[in-house]
């Protein structure tokens, strides 16, 4: 991570602006873009409330208040898992909008908590940026067909997140329950101050896996980088690939190297 620093054995981790986002996934492009804006979108009365509801939303980029603040929107509506599928495509014609990542992490994930539902496919792919926070408090099973940006699964109690391509930083940050799997790569800092739950990724992941967690699983199928299980109180970690290094103030857990125990406190 551009500016991370180890420092007395731990990660400081600088702000990720939307920039340094747009610059790590600059080489995953909307492979399925021409695909996904083929798809037609008609719309209906409901997404267009829907869409309506995202205008009238204000965001400061401040995850809690303005999560509470769109969940009081939606709750207005009606809607169904399919329309919530639509709107995750017509999400794109407002993608220029300042704060659009974390905003469309926070709409969608109110709207999916909010439903009677219990399953939900949103798409990415077409987007020029990937969504941030998407899966935040989930309890429910969520497929993501294309990238997605930070905090995939933040706060997530139960259920399961599928992502079909690549996630930015912080994969399930102090998430409590609950399944995500990551298809293709991972970048920096998965499972941090997790509690509970299992994270897999199918790919590689880059520094801190497991930073400050506290309880739960990662397992990466590919190589990591440097500072595995930096603060690390709990739970187990899992690489099959390379590893940078692992970190020296690790507290409690359990770190397996391609399935032989390496590490146990």
């Amino acid at each position: 991570m551009a500016g991370a620093r180890l420092k007395g054995g731990r990660i400081a981790v600088p702000d990720a602006s939307a920039t340094n986002m747009a610059s790590r996934f600059s080489r995953y492009r909307p492979e399925e873009e021409k695909a996904v804006r083929e798809i037609e979108v008609v719309e209906d009365k409901t997404l267009k409330k829907m869409k309506d509801a995202w205008k009238a939303c204000n965001v400061t980029d401040e995850a809690p208040d303005d999560y509470s603040k769109i969940l009081k929107k939606v709750k207005k509506l009606e809607y169904s898992a399919k329309d919530i599928e639509n709107v995750s495509l017509a999400l794109v014609e407002f993608q220029s909008e300042e704060n659009f990542q974390w905003k469309a992490g926070a709409f969608l994930s109110a709207l999916m908590n909010n439903s009677k539902d219990t399953e939900f496919v949103i798409h990415t792919a077409h987007l020029a940026e990937p969504i941030d926070y998407l899966g935040y408090k989930n309890t429910k099973s969520i497929t993501v067909i294309g990238n997605i940006g930070r905090d995939v699964g933040g706060l997530m109690k139960d259920g399961d997140i599928m992502v079909d391509g690549n996630a930015g930083e912080a994969v399930g940050v102090s998430m409590k329950g609950g399944t995500i799997t990551v298809n293709g790569n991972a970048y920096g800092y998965i499972g941090q101050e997790m509690d509970g739950g299992t994270i897999m990724v199918n790919g590689d992941a880059e520094e801190a896996v497991g930073v400050d967690m506290k309880g739960g699983s990662i397992t990466v199928n590919g190589k990591v980088g440097e500072g595995v299980g930096i603060g690390m109180e709990g739970g187990e970690i899992r690489i099959e690939g390379e590893i940078g290094s692992i970190a020296d103030d690790i507290k409690h857990g359990k770190i397996y190297h391609k399935g032989k125990l390496i590490l146990e406190k």
